[in-house]
């Protein structure tokens, strides 16, 4: 089934269509954005001006082409902080709405922060910490404990709305919300936005890291501190010229830059770890949050899914660790045709996104792949673990994915003659 989530922001307009599969997971075909910026220059309580209105009415007029082109089964569209703010806020959205043909409905702050925070959950392996979500109007914050959602809060510090203010004033007003949610000091910290997964993009390719994609991507507070000095000492041009910074972004990353600097400093925290996903996503989700376990097992049917094969095939090789998921991958790549198993592997986790799975997590799949397809550790492979294991471990943990995968290979070949 496909589903289209529209996202009215206070910055920009974003269309994703997404192909669900039976679990509920899903993955994202496709996504049209255009910088509307309905906000801009909105105090609350004002209008929304004619021209913004009309600009949004052409937007959503492309987006619907869209949608009729691919033949979409559902659509779910939701407007932000804009509508909220504006005084005509709801007059708006039945305009769009009408003019669209789907139902524009306006979410409330905590409900953005909610669904903002259920895609995060249900995505990557959290238990305890803070999520908080970044927009063009608004900022979210949600506590989580042993992954449930605790406390929600939202504030109208969005980096559009922010943009242009001193920054030892966007620096007191972020301090005082994070203050406002009686956090621990240390507490570990997760985002999503725009202008987060912008800064991701720019550090993994100015780094050169071997996984490709921003999901649960750390960036340090060290390395975040310096962004925010750099950003905000450039100006919009300068900005657009950074790797990973498009133009419609570079005029928002300088505050976003600041403020989740802010957020990480309030709380004393290592840094930030990145989500690929957040409120359209978790949108799709509704409101259960999952296990780990129970996570990253519809996440690898997911893989499957991806690759159209049916996941209950291989589910008897999952026993819950890392060598059982990577024999499930491994598993998975051979039997869609490809003939490198084992390197497809490792290209596949560097370049495309697994959700339910840490960074460290992914790394340490990607050297059992290596390792199992060479048969022995190379240093290449053994340096992408050497914080989480030893290398005679990584070896007896590869090699029993080579097993798994060989008896697993042998099991269908004598099934299939006795068939």
């Amino acid at each position: 089934m496909l589903t289209a989530v529209l996202d009215a922001g206070f910055n920009s307009f974003r269309l994703s269509i997404f192909q669900v599969f039976p679990n509920g997971t899903f993955r994202n075909i496709g996504s049209i954005k255009n910088f509307v910026r309905l906000g801009e220059g909105l105090k609350e309580g004002e209008p929304v001006s004619e021209t913004k209105v009309k600009q949004a009415e052409r937007t959503l007029a492309e987006f619907l082409k869209v949608i009729r082109n691919n033949k979409v089964d559902n659509v779910i569209a939701v407007g932000t902080s804009a509508f909220r703010f504006a005084s005509n806020g709801q007059d708006v959205a039945g305009r769009l709405s009408k003019s669209f043909g789907y139902d524009l409905r306006i979410i409330s702050g905590e409900d953005e922060g909610k669904f903002s925070s259920v895609g995060v959950l249900n995505t990557l392996p959290i238990n305890d910490g803070l999520i908080f979500d970044l927009g063009g109007g608004s900022l979210e914050l949600v506590l989580v404990k042993d992954r449930r959602i605790q406390e929600v809060k939202q504030f109208p510090l969005g980096a559009l709305k922010m943009g242009g203010k001193p920054e030892d004033l966007i620096r007191k007003e972020i301090r005082s919300a994070v203050s406002s949610m009686n956090l621990r000091d240390n507490v570990k910290v997760y985002g999503s936005g725009g202008n987060l997964r912008a800064i991701a993009k720019m550090d993994i390719k100015a780094k050169g890291r071997i996984i490709k994609t921003v999901h649960g991507y750390h960036i340090t507070s060290k390395v975040m501190n310096r962004y925010a000095k750099l950003l905000n000492s450039m100006g919009v041009k300068e900005r657009a010229g950074l790797p990973g910074i498009d133009e419609g972004r570079a005029l928002t990353v300088n505050t976003g830059a600041i403020i989740i600097d802010e957020i990480i400093s309030s709380v004393k925290s290592t840094g930030v770890t990145v989500s690929a996903f957040g409120l359209r996503e978790g949108l799709i989700m509704g409101e259960k949050i999952d296990q780990l376990d129970e996570m990253k097992r519809k996440w690898l049917s997911f893989f499957s899914y991806s690759l159209g094969l049916d996941p209950s095939y291989f589910q008897g090789v999952l026993k819950g660790n890392l060598e059982s998921y990577v024999t499930y991958l491994v598993l998975n790549v051979q039997t869609a045709g490809f003939l490198s198993k084992f390197s497809t592997c490792i290209t596949m986790l560097r370049s495309s996104t697994l959700p339910g799975f840490s960074r460290e997590e992914i790394r340490a799949m990607i050297a059992l792949c290596g390792v199992a397809g060479k048969g022995k550790v190379k240093k290449k492979f053994y340096k992408l673990v050497k914080d989480q294991m030893k290398k005679k471990d990584l070896y007896v943990k590869a090699m029993k994915v080579r097993s798994e995968v060989r008896d697993f290979n042998l099991w269908k070949e004598e099934r299939s003659v006795k068939a």
